[in-house]
């Protein structure tokens, strides 16, 4: 393919899926991102029909294990992360931390989330959300221990 006088000269670009070329890895990354989207199961991609339905797509597609695809979005939100923390640490201003806490109707689990805004340099509003588990009794030291759990982190 490489040789193929044919072969669109754009088409060679790195990354590029475009024209009808396929790209194992790229097609990885979009299964990942769509999991992590729509908050699909990871066993997705064990289930016969999901299986056939990309074999139709893409008969190259090499479906990937649960273990593989667990370990490319954890590579997504480690990436994410530090690119929080990037610009976490360019911010000049102050920022403004805001908590919710709820319980689940289903198992009874507390959740927070914690929200971070801030202006940037551009003077744009910027947003950032955790979201953290929080063991009960939801008394005031385990709603401290979890909003600073999560700071340090």
């Amino acid at each position: 393919m490489l040789k193929c006088p044919n072969r669109p000269r754009d088409a060679q670009n790195e990354g590029d899926t475009g024209g009808g070329y396929f790209d194992q890895d790229v097609s990885r990354k979009k299964l990942a991102h769509a999991i992590i989207l729509h908050e699909y199961s990871l066993s997705i991609v064990d289930h016969v029909g999901f299986r056939n339905f990309v074999a139709s797509l893409q008969p190259m597609f090499k479906m990937v294990s649960r273990n593989t695809i667990k370990n490319d979005i954890i590579k997504i939100f480690d990436n994410l992360k530090s690119q929080t923390s990037m610009l976490l640490e360019k911010v000049t201003s102050r920022i403004a931390i805001t908590t919710d806490m709820w319980t689940s109707n289903s198992n009874k689990k507390g959740f927070m989330t914690i929200t971070g805004h801030f202006t940037d340099d551009s003077w744009r509003l910027q947003s950032i959300l955790r979201f953290a588990y929080v063991p009960a009794p939801h008394d005031k030291d385990a709603l401290c221990g979890a909003l600073v759990n999560c700071l340090f982190d």
